[in-house]
């Protein structure tokens, strides 16, 4: 399997709702599934990235929020082949018993501050049988699955091979002689993500009539649109899903839909656009592989918004260089944004990484932006990285258990009596 067709399929997948509480569901779906008799008591231990990140976003096709339904609903009715997509088969009246089930104590999902990254334990239980089910590293990675305390093999699809290592060097490689299977798989991408934007800019946003938002505005702030509305109706809970990447929903918006925008506004091959957003793609996930799946700042700013600065600056005819310098500017400009919790206003940071995208693209194009040793930025790409490295390792390495405390915090206060 060549490179790209093997990243695609591993890295570039449908997810319904958020990922970390998708996650979750998946996992506890996966228990649930494996678990003799009913299950009466669902227990999760998370990371402390992955609890940040479920506590507040909308679970979709239910009016609910937070990890705690994610988990419920997860063993009522979900679907752990559809992995990030477990929930796709519930329905409303399933709410209802997720709600009595948290009511009764019988939902726990707790963070473990000292765990980072993706990692999620469930156990689901009834009087008789228990099944634990653990995922490390990627959302959809099962390293353990256990009855009983019994370790039994996990079906192969759940566990992806080792994790994809790979240079700039390969990934623009890569892209030079794309496959038809690639492009296909590339515009389904594009073409869900363009949908769930529709909807957004149809359902969430105000009507023209009352909004101050006109067809022939710059591409730029139509990609900062689109990328809002897609994440606005994604973090609220509706339920169609996305196409994510490197394990993140917004990230995918981020990825395709501004190289997307681009590619029909300039008028560029079907081929030419697939191969930007696959650089796009790639670069997104060669970013997160150096800092972290989930880490505290935003990934959908930081790693997307610079894979689809690269993927724009093709599209403009930028050669390697310019597309380094859009990468560069863009990593300069937007480190540093946290990631405070998954969350309808993550709809604001998918906008501007687009945005930002485009701009940084057009700067470089003029042989502007960043193209020089400047505070954490160096004269490479991969040097940058282990600068912004250091800072998230020794800089900003409390921040995630800061977060998860205010928000705790504001929990513990609604949930008090006046």
């Amino acid at each position: 399997m060549r490179f790209l067709e093997q990243y695609l399929e591993r890295e570039v997948r449908p997810a319904l709702g958020c990922t970390e509480p998708g996650a979750i569901a998946f996992c506890v779906a996966l228990a649930a599934s494996k678990l003799e008799g009913k299950t009466e008591k669902v227990h999760v231990t998370t990371s402390v990235n992955v609890y940040k990140n479920g506590m507040y976003v909308g679970i979709p096709g239910t009016n609910e929020k937070g990890n705690e339904f994610a988990g419920a609903l997860g063993a009522i009715c979900g679907d752990p082949d559809l992995q990030l997509e477990a929930l796709r088969p519930c329905r409303i009246e399933s709410v209802d018993l997720a709600r009595e089930m948290i009511d009764k104590g019988l939902v726990s999902v707790v963070c473990d501050q000292d765990l980072s990254g993706v990692f999620i334990e469930a156990t689901v239980s009834n009087h008789n049988h228990s099944v634990l089910c653990r995922i490390i590293g990627s959302h959809t990675n099962v390293v353990s699955l256990e009855i009983d305390g019994e370790k039994v093999r996990s079906s192969e699809r759940f566990v992806p091979s080792d994790e994809l290592d790979f240079t700039p060097e390969e990934i623009f490689e890569s892209i030079r002689e794309i496959t038809e299977l690639e492009i296909e798989k590339i515009f389904e991408g594009i073409e869900m993500n363009l949908e769930i934007a529709r909807f957004g800019l149809k359902k969430m946003l105000p009507s023209k009539e009352t909004f101050s938002y006109h067809e022939n505005v710059s591409l730029g702030y139509k990609i900062r649109n689109y990328c809002f509305a897609a994440s606005a109706a994604r973090m609220s809970g509706v339920p169609l899903p996305v196409m994510s990447s490197s394990g993140s929903g917004n990230q995918g918006i981020v990825a395709t839909l501004p190289v997307a925008l681009t590619g029909e506004y300039f008028q560029k091959s079907r081929k030419d656009i697939a191969k930007a957003v696959a650089l796009s793609h790639l670069f997104s996930g060669y970013i997160k592989n150096k800092l972290g799946r989930v880490a505290p700042i935003c990934g959908c700013v930081t790693a997307a918004g610079t894979g689809a600065a690269a993927g724009i600056t093709y599209l403009l005819g930028g050669a390697r260089e310019t597309i380094e310098q859009a990468m560069l500017t863009i990593l300069s400009s937007t480190t540093g944004i946290m990631c405070d919790g998954a969350k309808e206003s993550c709809s604001l940071k998918a906008g501007l990484g687009g945005q930002e995208a485009y701009s940084c693209a057009l700067l470089a194009m003029d042989n502007l932006g960043v193209n020089s040793e400047q505070g954490f930025i160096s004269n490479t790409l991969d040097r940058s990285i282990e600068n912004i490295q250091v800072l998230l390792s020794k800089g900003m390495s409390k921040i995630d258990s800061a977060i998860v405390e205010v928000l705790e915090n504001r929990k513990r206060k609604t949930k008090s009596p006046e």
